[in-house]
């Protein structure tokens, strides 16, 4: 049976401290948290409310802060990990794996990235010129997301090497669109390592990289995810 949050939820004095964490969410991600399992735990989403949370009824007790839109829970004796699915005012959706673990109770702020990265902002001129603005580069991105062609951009497909990265990482071309005065890179991102990896931007900057997009933040062990890379090239 589940359950969602009303008005008369379990009323919870919260009088512990808690430590602060941060994790990035995206819409229907599912990310794993720990949670004390003796002390209450605060959930909050950057920006935005919780407005529904859903969950096994017998897991844990919840209440709404009706002001701020954080959640406080407090976890039963010795729950198996189950999965709480929330739902923000903005209308965001995205799932938390909770494991009962022992120590402070949480404040745990839940961030959702922005979803296209741009690293500079150079001079505004069309996509079939030298200097590419920022609009046309995220534009181009959009285009190679949904695999529709664009004027003045030719498609290859490279059998390029994966390049091995920290951590268990590894970058394998796919795509690559070129046009003049822009080349673009779809690469696949894979995690061969035995921990889930938050994706940093910083990772994957290169020499003339000016915009990028991850399809997601976080990325379990034998996963893939998408990279999308702009950069600018000298006109011949």
């Amino acid at each position: 049976m589940r359950k969602t949050i009303v008005a008369s939820l379990l009323a919870l004095c919260v009088t512990e401290a808690f430590s602060q964490t941060s994790l990035t969410v995206r819409d229907n991600s599912d990310v794993a948290l720990g949670l004390s399992q003796s002390n209450y735990n605060r959930l909050l989403v950057k920006g935005d409310k919780i407005v529904e949370a859903v969950f096994p009824e017998t897991s844990m007790g919840i209440k709404r802060d009706e002001q701020d839109g954080s959640v406080y829970v407090m976890l039963t004796a010795s729950p198996n990990p189950f999965t709480l699915f929330l739902t923000t005012e903005a209308g965001h959706h995205f799932s938390v794996t909770v494991t009962g673990e022992e120590g402070l109770g949480k404040t745990v702020e839940l961030v959702s990235p922005q979803k296209t990265i741009a690293l500079q902002s150079p001079k505004p001129t069309q996509i079939a010129k030298q200097d590419v603005t920022q609009d046309a580069k995220l534009e181009l991105i959009a285009h190679m997301e949904r695999h529709e062609s664009m004027p003045g951009m030719s498609v290859t497909h490279p059998f390029g090497r994966a390049e091995r990265m920290g951590s268990g990482l590894s970058l394998i071309p796919k795509e690559v669109w070129s046009g003049e005065g822009v080349i673009a890179e779809r690469l696949e991102v894979y995690n061969g390592g035995h921990q889930s990896l938050n994706l940093l931007p910083e990772w994957f900057e290169g020499k003339n990289v000016t915009a990028m997009k991850l399809s997601q933040p976080i990325l379990k062990p034998h996963e893939t995810a998408t990279l999308y890379r702009v950069r600018e090239v000298a006109h011949a």
